[in-house]
């Protein structure tokens, strides 16, 4: 019971301020679209594709960023290191190496192939890699919240 009211506490304490980073970060990429869509051969230039994906991917970084300093002040340091720190990190890294390869896909576009494969490889491999952190993570800290169930939190009102 103790652990289920940590766990909804947590909810609470981190739901609302994500939630709404996440409503607000499609709206720099929506207006973009909204002015691209009135450019003649706007969408031909691929410059949409690289804002977007750029908003996008450090908008998880701030979600990770936001969700490291609330539960750092709601942990103990030694279970915040072994869990939530490593997952964070780990999150983060898996942000930027996919936007570092669609850069470098659209600087050197003879590589653009192999900068795909490896895109979806990192993709697979970071997701594996996280998943098996939050595993641990749950069997350390039993009221330990996912990404997944702060995105899937509604308050109850």
């Amino acid at each position: 019971m103790n652990t289920l009211l940590e766990k909804n506490t947590r909810l609470n304490l981190l739901g609302p301020p994500l939630k709404k980073l996440q409503h607000l970060i499609p709206v720099p990429v929506l207006v973009f679209a909204l002015i691209g869509w009135f450019i003649p051969d706007f969408w031909k230039t691929g410059l949409f594709t690289l804002f977007a994906v750029t908003v996008l991917c450090l908008a998880g970084v701030v979600r990770e960023i936001m969700r490291l300093r609330i539960l750092k002040r709601r942990l103990e340091t030694d279970l915040y290191e072994q869990t939530v720190l490593k997952i964070g990190r780990a999150s983060m890294i898996g942000y930027f190496v996919p936007m570092f390869l669609m850069y470098s896909g659209y600087v050197f576009p003879g590589y653009s192939g192999i900068s795909f494969a490896l895109i979806l490889f990192w993709v697979f491999a970071i997701t594996v890699y996280v998943s098996r952190l939050n595993t641990i993570a749950k069997q350390l800290d039993p009221a330990f919240v996912t990404m997944r169930e702060i995105e899937q939190y509604r308050k109850r009102g």
